[in-house]
């Protein structure tokens, strides 16, 4: 029809931890604060591993009994709380979301909790945004199964095909995938050791996302 926009997606889902923020260096220092107290190392090498895995994925990848999860999760973030100074936008966050087309949907899907989404995310006004936010207290399943992704979309009453999650991690894209959602990897976070196999786009930097609706 003359006249009418027709845009790729109506819809941008975004990963927090690696896309939107740049956590792992507080990460790193808060796990290994939180570890020591069950008298386990954490390196740099568990660092990498374990940043993009949900909580439960990452206590069993370092050892943490499964009945532990309540006490090691309130251990965690308890600590992180003093150290959300560490954590920062990637550059051109602040500036893709000032520039991204208004009618766009746009919402969160991440495995942290809510409380610690709410307290990290707060300060930043692109979150006035975010028509939906889910964290793992909000499904009974965490990435890369894909409900959390698949209830996202449904909130806002969008189908996955005319959606786009966007997220740094091989999880991410697994989620995307079992939505059938297509994938944009923020190559600015992601770990470069990772094999990535089902992207429909990839980003260098945040404002690159603009390209798609220009």
């Amino acid at each position: 029809m003359e006249g009418t926009i027709i845009m790729t997606y109506q819809a941008l889902m975004f990963d927090i931890d690696g896309t939107l923020t740049n956590s792992q260096p507080a990460y790193t220092t808060v796990m290994r604060e939180v570890l020591a107290t069950y008298g386990k190392p954490f390196n740099a090498a568990q660092a990498q591993k374990t940043f993009p895995m949900a909580a439960e994925q990452a206590m069993a990848e370092l050892g943490i009994a499964p009945n532990e999860f309540d006490h090691f999760q309130a251990q965690y973030e308890d600590t992180m709380a003093s150290h959300y100074d560490q954590i920062e936008l990637y550059p051109g966050i602040t500036s893709l979301f000032e520039q991204l087309p208004s009618e766009l949907r746009l919402g969160i899907v991440t495995s942290q909790r809510r409380n610690e989404l709410e307290s990290g995310m707060r300060p930043y006004p692109f979150m006035m945004r975010m028509a939906v936010t889910i964290s793992a207290d909000d499904t009974p399943k965490r990435k890369p199964d894909p409900l959390p992704l698949l209830t996202a979309l449904e909130k806002v009453n969008m189908a996955p095909q005319n959606a786009l999650f966007i997220g740094d991690s091989v999880s991410d894209e697994q989620t995307a995938r079992a939505a059938n959602v297509d994938f944009g990897l923020a190559a600015w976070g992601m770990d470069p050791n990772a094999s990535h196999q089902t992207v429909a786009h990839r980003f260098e930097k945040p404002l690159d996302i603009l390209a798609l609706f220009e």
